[in-house]
C-alpha cells in the first residue's frame, strides 16, 4: 500500500467514526512523515483539545512548527511536553534545539546538560553543546564537548569540522588540518571544510595546497565570494594577473553587490596599471560597504588620495 492509499485509508475510517483517536493518531504520523506538517498538525491539535495530558501529542506537535520554521511556537509545545514529562530526553534535546535554532545560546545549553545527565552517551548534545561553546567563543568548552562527542561517533564530520575550526582559533593549526582533512575523507563535498583548510594553508604560505583546496572550493560553490577572494590574491602575489582577474570577473558576475570582491579586483587593476577600473570597483566598493571586510576609512582614504 502506498503512502497517500495509507492517508486515504485513515480519512475514511475518521469520516465513519470521528472519534477514532487511535485512527487519529495514525494520520497525523502518517501526514508527518511524508511531509503534510499542516495536515499533521490539524490532526494533533484537534487530539490536544480531547487529551491535554498526553505529552507525546505536544512533543509531535513541537516537531510539526520547527518543520513549518514556527519556532516560537515549537518551543511552548515542547515546554508543555516537559511540564508533563520534565525528564524525557527526547523534550529536553528537541527544546534545546529549537532555542539553538532561534539563536538563544543560553536557554539551550541548560537543556542539552540535562539530555546527557540521563544519558552520558548522547554525542548530538555533546555537538551541540560544542557548536553553541563556539558561537560563545568559549575555546575550551567547545573543544572538550567536540571531544566527547567524537569520542563517540568518530565518524561525525561536522564535530571534526567544527573541532578543525576551534583548534585553528587556539592556534594548533597542524591539528587542526588533521581534522579538516579528516572532514573531507567523510564527506568530500563539504565545500566549507576546502575553503577554511585553503585559508590556513595561504595563511601559512602555503600557496599550491592552497590552490588546490580554493579551486576545489569554487568547483562545489561557484558562488564562495571568499574563496574567489583569498584565490585571486594569490594568483596576484605570483604576478598572474589575468588569473586574477578572471576569477573576479566570475565573482562579480555571481555577486555584483559584494564590497569584499569589488575592493579586491580594484587592486588588482590597480597593480596592473588600470586607474580607471581602480576607481570604478573602489567606488563599487564604498557603495557596497556592508559586504565589506575593509576598514571603510581605509577605503576613503583611498579614494581622497586618488581623486
Amino acid at each position: 500500500m502506498s503512502n497517500l492509499d495509507k492517508i486515504n485509508e485513515l480519512n475514511e475510517r475518521i469520516e465513519k467514526n470521528p472519534t477514532d483517536f487511535q485512527t487519529r493518531r495514525e494520520l497525523a504520523f502518517e501526514f508527518m512523515e511524508n511531509g503534510y506538517n499542516e495536515d499533521a498538525l490539524k490532526q494533533l491539535y484537534y487530539l490536544l483539545k480531547r487529551f491535554p495530558e498526553d505529552s507525546r501529542l505536544h512533543y509531535n506537535a513541537g516537531i510539526v512548527l520547527e518543520n513549518l520554521k514556527q519556532f516560537d511556537k515549537a518551543i511552548i509545545s515542547y515546554q508543555n511536553a516537559l511540564n508533563i514529562n520534565p525528564d524525557e530526553p527526547d523534550f529536553l534535546y528537541n527544546l534545546g534545539y529549537a532555542y539553538l535554532q532561534t539563536g538563544e545560546i543560553d536557554k539551550a545549553i541548560p537543556f542539552f546538560k540535562r539530555v546527557l545527565q540521563l544519558d552520558n552517551r548522547d554525542a548530538n548534545s555533546y555537538f551541540n553543546l560544542g557548536y553553541l561553546y563556539s558561537k560563545k567563543e568559549e575555546h575550551e568548552l567547545a573543544i572538550k564537548c567536540l571531544n566527547a562527542a567524537l569520542a563517540i561517533n568518530e565518524n561525525d564530520y561536522l564535530a571534526h569540522f567544527y573541532m578543525a575550526y576551534e583548534l585553528d582559533k587556539t592556534g594548533e593549526r597542524k591539528d587542526a588540518i588533521s581534522h579538516y582533512e579528516r572532514v573531507l575523507e567523510l564527506s568530500p563535498d563539504y565545500s566549507w571544510a576546502y575553503f577554511n583548510l585553503g585559508s590556513i594553508y595561504f595563511e601559512e604560505g602555503y600557496n599550491e595546497n592552497a590552490k588546490d583546496c580554493l579551486k576545489k572550493t569554487l568547483e562545489l560553490n561557484p558562488k564562495d565570494a571568499n574563496a574567489s577572494v583569498v584565490l585571486s590574491k594569490i594568483f596576484a602575489k605570483e604576478k598572474d594577473f589575468d588569473s586574477a582577474l578572471n576569477i573576479l570577473k566570475t565573482a562579480i558576475e555571481n555577486n555584483p553587490y559584494n564590497g569584499d570582491i569589488n575592493y579586491t579586483i580594484a587592486h588588482v587593476y590597480k597593480e596592473n596599471g588600470d586607474d580607471e577600473q581602480y576607481l570604478y570597483h573602489l567606488k563599487e566598493a564604498m557603495n557596497n560597504y556592508d559586504t565589506l571586510s575593509t576598514d571603510i576609512k581605509q577605503l576613503q582614504h583611498e579614494l581622497k588620495s586618488f581623486e
